[in-house]
């Protein structure tokens, strides 16, 4: 995959070799898979060790994504192509990575097979390049050597029943991680995918001794920047006033998180048959009463996700930095399956290209995008990249996924995966709030909360209050790094739902729509739904400040017995 005087070729395994993905709790824990972890502990870790120069590093293929705004695995006599974006260059921004735009899921699929191949290789080299002497001649090196073919990267469902009742996996959090080889058992690392730490400063240190800088306690992030992280510091999740991550506060996130915002979204973007609609969280001609259907998409989740996990002032909030944490890649492995699920679900449906794009390090603004737009920098050979149609099927790709394994009918498919993630089967009404927020307008990651019956609810009000409905996250680049096409577009909506119904029936707020004699519902109204705009440090902007641009709430009759009968599912509009 890889020379020393050629460019990094991301090299699939091939529809002849597919083998699972699995869910990082099953690859840690089932005895089944031990060799496999084994290796890809170990694989991680090479990859994490070499030098930040190397394009086969993890600092480098993390920094892919945002940060550093450099261009990746440039080789020495090469020079940087005119139309790719440069420092001087303010109208767009300088990471490689699609956001808000229809490539957003086929962009992320070889980004991920890029670490897969790079793990891989590490592993394998481990075997076969024995430098160590740990794998002699004999069974057990033989076992070693199937098992590295089978060698995936793992994701983490965190919409899964498991991330409801436990949170994030603690095998992501563990200091140390246990090993074996042949000759060697139970051996101590430090773990890849707790955190990764900075070989080199990240970002820019705007004020010497502010409460924002790692290096000065108390630490606190700034609500409107994207944190400085200086070499030799780890990535962070939900840090405390120390820098250090709490594991505490980011399980109790994404447990509410996973019943209030995961589960009720995901299964509503399962059933966007669009895939504009899907792909993305929105442009500024959108609607929710026009073509989006359940009002939902696959982006919007994702950046759920993110902020779920970094929490305030904690890497995986921050779009620019975000790569740097080794959850990055789970999730995003998560965020493929999901959209594999949901092509086999809708097999029909496609990318139709279009213009709506804030453009990357090599993609120029509101320029045509489609199935053949290059998904740069992911090279399938020296003077080739690969494309959105090139990997649009991921068995080509030598991966499929546990539900994917046995090629099952669409339509029976869809059902079985709304019956695992749905929030509640067995009522007959749902009530949904769709918001449209102005990505750009304030120049920072925030979120929009949804409160009930609690008009004096505000941004130091928790999400862990009774009262609490859910949320949507703006995952918007930092002022210091958007493009000035960023901040010119300001008319570039997030479209993102909330579900009301469990909180409805924590409040005793009958889910059964009662209307009046002239139509007006009865059962929940506007004076009700509170709407509160919270920056990452906590503190509140208001709704105006924040783009908010309108808040409908809708009530969607399921069925009297729920039977997943989804074609029948009708809406309506109650109030605004």
């Amino acid at each position: 995959m890889t020379d020393a005087k050629k460019h990094v070729i991301v090299t699939p395994f091939g529809e002849d070799k597919v083998e699972l993905r699995l869910p990082i709790e099953v690859l840690m824990s089932n005895s089944t898979y031990k060799k496999r972890r084994n290796l890809f502990l170990q694989g991680l870790a090479v990859v994490q060790s070499r030098d930040a120069t190397d394009p086969t590093s993890f600092y480098a293929v993390a920094g892919i994504h945002g940060l550093p705004y450099v261009p990746y695995d440039l080789l020495p006599d090469e020079t940087i192509p005119s139309s790719d974006w440069n420092s001087s260059e303010t109208n767009r921004w300088g990471g490689y990575c699609h956001h808000g735009d229809i490539l957003f899921p086929t962009w992320h699929r070889p980004y991920v097979l890029l670490l897969e191949m790079l793990v891989y290789e590490a592993a394998r080299d481990l075997i076969y390049n024995d430098k160590a002497q740990n794998y002699p001649a004999g069974s057990e090196t033989d076992e070693y050597k199937q098992e590295v073919e089978k060698l995936r990267f793992p994701y983490w469902d965190w919409a899964s029943p498991s991330t409801l009742t436990n949170g994030v996996p603690s095998v992501l959090f563990d200091e140390y991680v246990f090993v074996d080889n042949p000759t060697q058992k139970n051996v101590r690392i430090r773990n890849p995918l707790r955190a990764f730490t900075l070989p080199v400063d990240l970002g820019s240190l705007t004020l010497v001794g502010d409460v924002s800088n790692p290096t000065q306690r108390p630490y606190s992030p700034d609500g409107s920047t994207t944190p400085y992280t200086p070499k030799g510091y780890a990535t962070v999740r939900h840090p405390d006033n120390n820098y250090i991550s709490n594991s505490d506060a980011t399980g109790l996130n994404v447990v509410t998180f996973c019943s209030s915002v995961f589960r009720p979204v995901l299964y509503q973007a399962l059933l966007v048959d669009k895939w504009r609609q899907f792909s993305n969280h929105g442009g500024s001609e959108d609607k929710p009463e026009e073509n989006y259907g359940h009002y939902s998409s696959i982006e919007v989740i994702h950046d759920a996700v993110h902020d779920a996990l970094g929490g305030p002032g904690g890497h995986m909030s921050y779009p620019d930095i975000a790569g740097f944490d080794p959850i990055f890649f789970l999730h995003h492995c998560n965020v493929d399956r999901l959209i594999a699920i949901w092509q086999a679900c809708h097999p029909d449906v496609w990318i139709i290209g279009n213009t709506d794009t804030e453009g990357t390090f090599t993609q120029p603004v509101d320029k045509l995008i489609d199935e053949n737009t290059p998904l740069t920098p992911f090279r399938k050979s020296e003077n080739d990249y690969w494309t959105s149609k090139l990997v649009r099927d991921i068995k080509t790709l030598g991966y499929t996924y546990p539900e994917l394994e046995k090629n099952p009918n669409s339509r029976d498919l869809l059902r079985s995966m709304l019956k695992y993630y749905h929030p509640n089967l067995y009522l007959q009404y749902h009530w949904k709030l769709t918001l449209a927020v102005k990505k750009n307008k304030v120049g920072a990651p925030f979120q929009i909360r949804v409160f009930l019956d609690l008009p004096t609810a505000n941004a130091s009000t928790p999400i862990s209050s009774p009262n609490f409905a859910g949320l949507i996250s703006i995952f918007a680049r930092g002022k210091e790094t958007q493009c000035a096409n960023c901040l010119r577009n300001v008319s570039t909506d997030v479209h993102g739902s909330v579900d009301l119904t469990a909180c409805m029936q924590r409040l005793f707020i009958d889910t059964n729509p009662e209307l009046s004699g002239d139509g007006v519902n009865q059962s929940l109204l506007p004076s009700q739904i509170t709407l509160v705009a919270v920056l990452k440090d906590g503190s509140g902007i208001s709704l105006e400040n924040a783009g908010l641009t309108s808040a409908s709430y809708w009530v969607f009759d399921e069925g009297p017995e729920f039977d997943l009968d989804y074609e029948n599912w009708t809406k309506k509009l109650v109030g605004q």
